[in-house]
């Protein structure tokens, strides 16, 4: 963004294991930073499916790299139909299991479409430093669970092997379960400083 990039954001959510207040955290953290451009296109897109089937058809150590070669098959598909020209995500070289270098070869196979990763070299304290600079951090941590975290394994492979990897994701239906995913896609147009977390607490509050 500080480049002059237009930026929309995806988020992948996954009902019920995931709830309506880690929706809107994503959201605000959008508003937080549509103050540096205005506003954000927000593009929510559903991954409950794509996680049970992977869940139950695949080898445990390739969870989270299949999951995550299925969100860039769909970040690029988005992007390509949103006339984007990349993809830019938020993965540090050795953070976590998912993002050594092997695992990013595992999981970028799936397109050709430009990857870009503004956070490649940074370690976690230099990352918490611009998210505090930014405005983003305390939201950041606000224990309500993701996608990624609410069906990680035990042990995934941190050198995940690209033909097994291919393997196993052959016994998938992968065009189906991309297919549905982007048909039931939801765009929202937030803005800077719009608040999603109070609404849904005023809304629980009533419930109780």
């Amino acid at each position: 963004m500080k480049r002059g990039v237009s930026l929309e954001m995806v988020h992948f959510y996954s009902p019920p294991y995931t709830s309506e207040q880690a929706l809107a955290k994503s959201k605000e953290l959008t508003g937080v930073l549509a103050k540096y451009s205005g506003h954000i296109r927000f593009i929510q897109v559903p991954f409950t499916e794509i996680q049970e089937t992977i869940k139950e058809k695949l080898p445990e150590g390739y969870l989270m790299t299949v999951q995550r070669r299925f969100m860039l098959r769909l970040a690029a598909a988005i992007a390509q139909k949103r006339h984007g020209l990349a993809v830019f995500n938020g993965e540090a070289l050795g953070q976590v299991a998912s993002q050594t270098m092997n695992s990013m070869v595992a999981i970028n196979d799936v397109t050709s479409f430009p990857v870009l990763r503004p956070v490649l070299s940074f370690d976690k304290t230099e990352i918490i430093k611009i998210a505090e600079e930014i405005g983003t951090y305390d939201l950041s941590i606000l224990p309500y669970e993701d996608c990624c975290t609410v069906f990680t394994p035990p042990s995934p492979k941190t050198k995940p092997n690209l033909e097994k990897t291919r393997y196993y994701e052959q016994l998938l239906d992968i065009d189906g379960l991309v297919q549905r995913a982007l048909a039931g896609i939801e765009i929202t147009d937030i803005h800077a400083g719009q608040e999603f977390l109070n609404q849904n607490q005023d809304v629980f509050a009533e419930l109780l």
